[in-house]
């Protein structure tokens, strides 16, 4: 997981990233340089293994989330839009209600087994997604607050008007 403030100067950073790979590499360099496995292989099988690792690192991402979210949104109404969505490269959207990280993750990533960086850009998060399906990442999320959408709509209606 990564978590840095992030500004103007590195926007294209991402503010969290969820890679299970890259865990487990971590983990195994630690293991291996306070001696608690031989070489990285073995320190790498060891950490794969290790579900407590995983479940802690999760944890941490969807606190570090909902902290953002909270600030973000506290009406916790949210649009996403979706892009290139699955083999099939799908557009669509979907209105949700989430108050804490894990459940607004539950409510627009796939059921499968993914990596993503989460993106910060002024009010909006935009998640970046890998998965069997999508390998190259090309599966973009737009979320925003509900009620940013709707004052949209309603400028978007006084100027018609």
């Amino acid at each position: 997981m990564t978590h840095q403030i992030q500004t103007k100067q590195n926007a294209s950073l991402p503010f969290l990233v969820w890679d299970t790979c890259d865990i487990a590499n971590q983990q195994a360099r630690f293991l291996v340089e306070n001696g608690e496995a031989d070489d990285e292989d073995e320190a790498f099988h060891i950490a794969c293994e290790d579900q407590d690792l995983l479940d802690f690192e999760w944890e941490s991402l969807t606190d570090c989330l909902t902290e953002t979210l909270q600030a973000m949104n506290p009406d916790v109404h949210w649009h996403a839009d979706v892009e290139k969505f699955g083999w099939r490269n799908l557009n669509g959207y979907k209105d949700f209600e989430a108050d804490d990280g894990k459940t607004f993750l539950a409510n627009i990533l796939p059921k499968t087994d993914c990596t993503f960086n989460v993106f910060l850009e002024q009010g909006i998060i935009r998640i970046q997604n890998f998965h069997h399906d999508s390998p190259t990442g090309n599966e973009w999320y737009t979320v925003r607050p509900a009620k940013a959408l709707d004052d949209e709509f309603e400028a978007d209606f006084d100027q018609v008007a």
